[in-house]
């Protein structure tokens, strides 16, 4: 029996945004919610890789007027109103009053623990993460902190995913010097008095973050700052970044290495067990070792040429296409392809977790929309 509704649409849409922001997708992504009604009272959610009507005949049986897809249903946004036609599983959702939320590239940039599980099942060592648009994905903070507080803010910062420079993390700069400021009647100032000029050592802190975490770092400034009103300022770095880091917003899926070098069949077996599928498309099908592997889930396409930067000899994705798995072959790297939707299993398992520590149930769609079709 269905427990009594616990949460609003609203507050489902902010917790995720707490872990999945909405400032990490893509410009061109649509995540949030997508269709329905905001103030809607849930106790669960159905969970699926796509808007289907069998994900809104599971919401309506179970009573969770709220589905979590991690492909938009609305896309492009621009022509997002030309996709609501009767029909089709949008109208259908809309009918029947259910919500839909989208968590698409935000999900994928922001969920450490999808790569952590898969490296983890396949005995990989991660290394770092594949970048789409390595330039303009660092921010600068620079805020001014009184000495005594310094290290309460900077741990608060690195804490919330600031300072990673590649390999290195807790990376910032700090300079001591001189700040003046005069608060008026009704301010509380944490040093001096209201309407007298002060004049107090501070320390400039610098540091680094992915600019998709940029609400996730200045909440943590301000709840570890003790100045009432802080000075803070954000630059873009135009820096290229190189796929060696493995930060919470910054990057897709991750390459990591086998302690020593594998023989492919053992690897695609482990593969076929943790993905559950029977088969895959490989583009090199001759045996060959594997010492450092690959993984973007979806379609994979366009991180080939990162995967051959790093030097996998394997990358593993959902789709990359005949052209771009032939260039991989080229450059050296084995390509396998497990289908796009099964490569993306990973967002239901993780977004069960993520509903059942808001106190929501759930239940999944797995159902595959494409497979291997045999004549009996």
């Amino acid at each position: 029996m269905n427990s009594v509704p616990i949460l609003s649409v609203a507050e489902v849409v902010n917790s995720l945004e707490n872990i999945f922001p909405s400032r990490a997708a893509e410009d061109w992504d649509n995540v949030g919610l997508l269709i329905g009604n905001p103030n809607l009272m849930v106790s669960g959610a159905v969970i699926s890789i796509d808007l289907t009507f069998e994900a809104i005949e599971l919401a309506t049986q179970h009573r969770y007027p709220l589905i979590i897809q991690h492909h938009p249903c609305l896309f492009p946004k621009t022509k997002a109103l030309n996709r609501i036609l009767s029909g089709t599983p949008v109208y259908e959702a809309l009918q029947r009053g259910i919500a839909v939320v989208a968590c698409h590239t935000n999900f994928d940039q922001c969920s450490l623990e999808v790569p952590k599980t898969i490296a983890s099942h396949l005995g990989l060592q991660i290394r770092g993460r594949f970048l789409d648009h390595p330039n303009d994905s660092l921010v600068k903070l620079v805020t001014f902190i009184p000495k005594s507080h310094l290290e309460q803010v900077r741990i608060a910062l690195f804490a919330a995913g600031a300072g990673h420079v590649g390999q290195y993390d807790s990376c910032a700069f700090t300079v001591e010097g001189r700040g003046t400021f005069r608060g008026n009647e009704a301010t509380h100032p944490f040093i001096g008095r209201p309407g007298r000029l002060e004049n107090t050592e501070e320390c400039r802190l610098e540091t680094l973050f992915p600019r998709g975490i940029q609400n996730f770092i200045l909440k943590a400034l301000k709840d570890s700052h003790p100045y009432e009103e802080i000075a803070y300022d954000l630059y873009s770095v135009e820096q290229t970044m190189t796929e060696n880091s493995f930060i919470r917003g910054l990057g897709y899926g991750f390459w990591g290495e086998f302690p020593s070098p594998r023989a492919f069949s053992d690897v695609a077996k482990d593969v076929k067990s943790l993905f559950h599928i029977h088969g895959f498309w490989i583009t090199n099908p001759t045996p060959f070792q594997v010492t450092r592997v690959g993984f973007v889930p979806g379609k994979g396409a366009s991180f080939v040429k990162a995967a051959s930067r790093v030097k996998c000899d394997l990358f593993i994705t959902g789709e990359a296409g005949y052209h771009a798995a032939l260039e991989g072959l080229n450059q050296g790297v084995a390509v396998m392809e497990l289908g796009h939707r099964e490569s993306e299993k990973f967002f239901v398992e993780t977004m069960k977790k993520t509903l059942s520590g808001f106190g929501l149930g759930f239940v999944e769609v797995q159902t595959p929309t494409q497979k291997i079709w045999q004549e009996e």
